[in-house]
């Protein structure tokens, strides 16, 4: 059975602010696909990305009292997952290359951390059905969306051939039309999937 989405009210972050781990479970429910989405499209990476999204709720829980309203809460989470992959990123760079993704990270404006967190939202509403695909469609999903590869590299690591994996692709997007139709997906959040399948780094 899918769960019913999690709906945080005024009541809810006042409890949180008052120490009240149930509530702060109910907010990390109903935010943390979002925040996973935002951080692995940023870094790539799994495992790192669910660290650095646990580690923004942990500095969240410490700083609760000074919350009152869900966007502040947000902007919060949102800006401290960015800043840690960031942090990741560089981390793995030469020093040369250090040097040129800071100066890049510095120039970066506000409008492309906006459009993904966004996008992230958007996608977060769809996370929850991708994980009730079928793990040969879920896992197709995952490397073509939200980590980005190619179909050669997609195919690649899930060892099967390119037209395989095409095939599985159209068949887990079907799937989620259908979720559509039945009222579980919004519309714009299907559409951004189906938008994302033309890019250039699918081919």
């Amino acid at each position: 059975m899918i769960p019913a989405p999690v709906h945080i009210d005024d009541a809810t972050l006042l409890r949180i602010a008052d120490g009240d781990e149930g509530a702060m479970r109910l907010l990390y429910d109903a935010l943390f696909r979002s925040l996973l989405f935002y951080a692995e499209s940023l870094i790539h990476e799994r495992q790192p990305a669910e660290d650095i999204v646990m580690v923004a709720f942990t500095q969240y829980w410490e700083r609760r009292r000074g919350f009152t309203a869900l966007a502040a809460v947000k902007s919060f989470l949102y800006t401290a997952v960015r800043h840690a992959c960031y942090r990741h990123n560089t981390q793995l760079l030469t020093r040369e290359q250090h040097a040129r993704e800071t100066r890049r990270v510095s120039d970066m404006d506000d409008d492309f951390a906006e459009s993904r967190m966004l996008i992230a939202e958007m996608t977060g509403r769809i996370y929850r059905e991708i994980e009730q695909l079928n793990p040969r469609y879920r896992e197709v999903v995952r490397l073509l969306f939200m980590q980005e590869l190619s179909v050669k590299e997609a195919a690649a690591a899930l060892n099967i051939t390119e037209d395989n994996l095409r095939k599985r692709k159209e068949r887990a997007l079907e799937m989620l039309r259908n979720r559509v139709i039945q009222g579980k997906i919004g519309h714009l959040a299907l559409l951004y999937l189906l938008l994302r399948q033309r890019m250039p780094w699918q081919d």
